[in-house]
C-alpha cells in the first residue's frame, strides 16, 4: 500500500508539472507525459494493495487468494494440514502459527519456497498466518476437522 501510495504521489507531481510549464509555454520534456500514467498504475496497485484475502476450505479442498495471488488445492493432492506455531519466514523475526500444508510428494502448490519448511522427510508450507484472517483459530480448526479427518492418517511429524 505505501509503495501505492508512492506511486500515486510521483505521477500527481509530475502531472503538476506538466500542467506548469504547459501554461508557461515552455518546453515540455517528453517523459512528463508519462506522468498521469503513473497516477494510474498508482491508483491500480492501491486497489490492488486493498483487497481482502480470501480463503475457501470445503469439500473441494484449500482456496486462498490475495491481490493477484491464488492457491488452489485439492485434497487429493494433500497428505495433511496443520495450525501450528512455527518460525517465519527468513527474513522476518519470531513466530506465528500458520496454516500449513503437507502436499503428497511435497510439490509446491503455487507457495513462494521461502515458505517451505521441511520435517521428518515430509515437505510442507505456510499457506497463511491465521492473524490475518478475520474468523478466529477455532472456526479454522472447526472447518478444518469437517473436511481433513480422513487425511489424519498420514501425519507428517
Amino acid at each position: 500500500m505505501i509503495a501505492a501510495l508512492i506511486i500515486m504521489a510521483l505521477g500527481v507531481v509530475g502531472t503538476a508539472l506538466v500542467i506548469g510549464w504547459f501554461s508557461e509555454g515552455g518546453r515540455i520534456p517528453v517523459l512528463f507525459f508519462l506522468a498521469p500514467v503513473v497516477v494510474v498504475l498508482g491508483v491500480i496497485a492501491l486497489i490492488n494493495s486493498l483487497r481482502p484475502l480470501k480463503m475457501r476450505i470445503d469439500e473441494r479442498g484449500i482456496l486462498l487468494q490475495h491481490k493477484a495471488t491464488k492457491v488452489a488445492l485439492g485434497w487429493q493432492y494433500i497428505a495433511n494440514v496443520t495450525v501450528e506455531e512455527l518460525p517465519k519466514p527468513k527474513g522476518e523475526k519470531g513466530t506465528a502459527t500458520y496454516l500449513t500444508v503437507w502436499p503428497h510428494g511435497g510439490a509446491n502448490p503455487g507457495v513462494p519456497q521461502d515458505r517451505m519448511i521441511q520435517r521428518n522427510g515430509w515437505t510442507g508450507y505456510r499457506l497463511i498466518d491465521i492473524s490475518d484472517l478475520r474468523e478466529d483459530k477455532g472456526r479454522l480448526e472447526a472447518a478444518l476437522g469437517r473436511y481433513v479427518a480422513p487425511l489424519r492418517a498420514q501425519q507428517p511429524r
